[in-house]
């Protein structure tokens, strides 16, 4: 398959004919965006848009999860009905993992299917979120439970974007930029520097987008590895509610993988014990609830991401429950 173009560095936002190639000349597009990010950087796109002559409708969603829900996808849809999008109109998703993952899953079923461009705004959205064509939206029994594969056209990822994210934020993207670290490249390890920031980005993206390219619908096992740390985090997101922030719960879930593998299971979650992460608690009987609705599990049997060593993933549906749970456990522990 062939993926979409991928753009990373300062000031791109404010020239869309570099992300735009393929969309007719002056057509409709519909800028779509959260409060806060619309606020801190949609104006200067729209205005972009507009002076290289697209006829430019704005959305806004709801903030966060919020965004990925049945409610507020439909207003968008009827918003881009209204709007008079048409199939050779495009969508821009202006944001983190929620709008694009909306905006996106928008894109994939209206008119059965309009290009797309993805905006991605927080570190984790440029190195993960953003790239590979997932889209989808939640369901209140759990995350990213109704969806599609529909690849955007370009992935543009504006460096001055994360100048205004708060540490946390940053903090959270840095845990899918460890995933791939501990997958592929142990010089991903590293601490976070400015400098190499845009390096890092340019670096995760292209392995997304090998792998993507390679298994674009997880059907032969090579994209599968990225859901390392997903399967316990993401029933860890859903179980605190909010209180998660998606990378945080992907290092609970890349620690807790760790404790099912057999690699160097001391040595690595030392190295991940290092990750901050928030109080809060949480309860055994919700997180393994949201593991049994699992969207990964065939047959009716979880499957895990594990590491035989760095760089050595595997994937497994052979965990015993009571080694899910232990792990589960130790990880709520760690939590308190």
């Amino acid at each position: 398959m062939m993926g979409p173009m991928i753009l990373v560095g300062r000031g791109l936002s404010r020239r869309p004919r570099l992300w735009t190639k393929g969309l007719p000349p002056g057509c409709r597009v519909m800028l779509v965006s959260e409060p806060g990010v619309w606020r801190l950087h949609g104006a200067p796109v729209a205005a972009a848009l507009r002076r290289a002559g697209f006829r430019t409708g704005i959305h806004i969603l709801p903030r966060g999860e919020k965004a990925k829900t049945w409610p507020a996808v439909e207003r968008l849809l009827r918003a881009m009905l209204e709007a008079g999008l048409g199939r050779d109109s495009a969508l821009l998703a202006l944001g983190g993992g929620s709008v694009t993952d909306a905006a996106g899953f928008a894109a994939a079923v209206y008119m059965r299917g309009i290009p797309w461009v993805s905006l991605p705004t927080t570190l984790l959205g440029q190195v993960d979120s953003g790239i590979g064509g997932k889209t989808a939206i939640d369901l209140p029994e759990g995350k990213n439970l109704v969806g599609a594969f529909h690849q955007p056209r370009a992935v543009v990822c504006d460096t001055a974007w994360l100048d205004t994210l708060p540490a946390r934020e940053l903090r959270s993207g840095l845990g899918e930029v460890l995933k791939y670290g501990l997958l592929f490249d142990p010089a991903l390890r590293a601490p976070l520097r400015k400098g190499r920031l845009e390096r890092v980005i340019r670096r995760c993206a292209a392995l997304k987008a090998r792998l993507v390219a390679q298994d674009e619908r997880e059907t032969k096992g090579r994209r599968e590895v990225l859901n390392f740390g997903h399967t316990i985090g993401h029933a860890l997101e859903t179980a605190a509610s909010g209180r998660l922030r998606h990378g945080e719960a992907v290092v609970c879930g890349m620690r807790a993988a760790l404790r099912l593998s057999q690699a160097r299971a001391g040595e690595l979650e030392s190295f991940l014990k290092t990750f901050p992460l928030p109080r809060l608690r949480l309860r055994e009987s919700a997180v393994m609830e949201n593991l049994r609705r699992d969207k990964k599990a065939r047959r009716g049997r979880l499957r895990f991401v594990l590491l035989k060593a760095v760089g050595q993933p595997v994937v497994s549906d052979r965990v015993r429950e009571a080694s899910v749970r232990e792990a589960v456990r130790f990880i709520l522990g760690e939590l308190r």
